[in-house]
């Protein structure tokens, strides 16, 4: 059972990513009318669909053993951190104040940076920073200032 779920999306992101799969469409149409490398082609635009498919979306979970934090498909983007794994996390306003090592960032109020005991810090967007703080305060994770 999750503690905390959200699923993050911009509207504008992902009409930004439809430029380049229409780009690819027309470009697969014209190796198929010239008759050479419509296989690469094809593999090419399936491969960048899928990548993009994927970071349209942000889906964010808390559980009471770990932080997943996946995209659409979640083939790409994805992360977890188990919760004995969190050293502690510091809560930013705005979707820009957050920096990690890895980051995941779609507009949004706010942020969260997630420092590990082991491992690279992860940052990520979040609609309801409040919230996720709770929860993570909640499982006995400190809180930085």
């Amino acid at each position: 059972m999750a503690l905390y779920e959200e699923t993050l999306t911009s509207r504008w992101f992902q009409i930004f990513m439809l430029v380049p799969v229409v780009s690819m469409l027309g470009g697969l149409y014209a190796t198929y009318r010239a008759g050479e490398g419509f296989e690469i082609m094809l593999v090419a635009t399936l491969g960048v669909a899928v990548l993009l498919i994927d970071v349209m979306a942000i889906k964010i979970e808390i559980d009471e053993r770990e932080l997943r934090i996946r995209g659409v498909i979640g083939l790409i983007v994805r992360k977890t951190v188990p919760i004995e794994n969190i050293a502690s996390f510091r809560v930013g306003e705005g979707w820009t104040s957050c920096y990690g090592t890895v980051h995941f960032n779609l507009p949004a109020k706010g942020c969260l940076t997630i420092y590990q005991k082991r491992g690279w810090s992860v940052s990520f967007t979040t609609n309801y920073p409040e919230e996720v703080a709770k929860v993570l305060a909640m499982l006995g994770v400190p809180r930085e200032p």
